[in-house]
């Protein structure tokens, strides 16, 4: 007996699983330690290990915040001096 899907699972027709995005918008985004999500068989066609990770609808959105980062620049050298007592 063949299982009927509901309607509604699944992708619709026309969607998509991945994007491309050019390596410089990941970079002016993210950080040098800045942990992406690749597919497995991507990451082993160019020789890379990782961490193995199961890709579910809250892994995915706890691993997509992003992260605000500003840069401040450093406050005037504050001149110390040393008196003996």
């Amino acid at each position: 007996m063949k299982k009927t899907r509901k309607a509604g699972s699944g992708r619709t027709k026309g969607a998509v699983s991945f994007v491309e995005v050019p390596l410089s918008v990941l970079n002016e985004n993210l950080g040098p330690q800045a942990k992406v999500i690749v597919s497995r068989r991507y990451a082993e066609n160019l020789g890379i290990e990782g961490k193995p990770f199961s890709a579910t609808t809250k892994n995915i959105q706890a691993h997509s915040c992003k992260i605000e980062l500003t840069k401040t620049e450093p406050e005037e050298a504050v001149n110390i001096a040393k008196t003996e007592w």
